[in-house]
C-alpha cells in the first residue's frame, strides 16, 4: 500500500517530484511549489510507494464570512499503473483527517461528470452528490 505524505514549507523538491511524476503537462512558475507550500491555506498530500511518487491530492481550507472553515479539495490524481488500488481512497481519507485537524467541518470537492470511476471513490466514502451544475460531493465534518 502507499504511504501519504503531507507536504510542508520547504519540501518545495519533493514538490516538484511529486507533480512531475503525477501531474499531466506540469508547468510550474518560478516561485510555484515554493509559494503554494508557504500559502497557509494550501495543503498537499502525496501517495509514494516506497520512494516512488504515485499519486497527489491538494487543495485549499476557506473561511466563510460566518467564520466557518471549509476545506475544498482541487486535484485527485494517480497514475495509471496504481490505480483501482485504494491509493484515490488513502489520500481523500488523509485530506478529510486533515480538514478536520485544521477545523473545517465541510470538505467538498467537484469532478467532471464523466468520470464515473471518481465518482464511485466520492460514492463509496459517503459523500453527498449534489445535482446541480458539475459533479459536486460535500462531506459533514463535524
Amino acid at each position: 500500500m502507499a504511504e501519504i505524505r503531507n507536504l510542508h514549507v520547504g519540501d518545495h523538491d519533493a514538490l516538484r517530484r511529486l507533480c512531475e511524476a503525477v501531474v499531466v503537462d506540469f508547468r510550474p512558475s518560478p516561485s510555484g511549489p515554493g509559494a503554494f507550500l508557504e500559502d497557509p491555506a494550501s495543503f498537499v498530500l502525496g501517495a509514494y510507494v516506497g520512494e516512488e511518487p504515485v499519486g497527489l491530492a491538494w487543495g485549499l481550507q476557506m473561511r466563510s464570512p460566518s467564520g466557518r472553515l471549509t476545506t475544498y479539495l482541487h486535484e485527485l490524481e494517480v497514475r495509471e499503473p496504481w490505480r483501482r488500488l485504494g491509493i484515490a481512497t488513502a489520500l481523500v481519507t488523509a485530506a478529510f483527517d486533515g480538514a478536520r485537524r485544521d477545523g473545517s467541518i465541510r470538505f467538498w470537492l467537484s469532478t467532471g461528470g464523466h468520470n464515473q470511476v471518481a465518482q464511485a471513490v466520492y460514492e463509496a466514502l459517503g459523500g453527498e452528490r449534489k445535482p446541480a451544475g458539475d459533479v459536486n460531493y460535500w462531506w459533514r465534518l463535524d
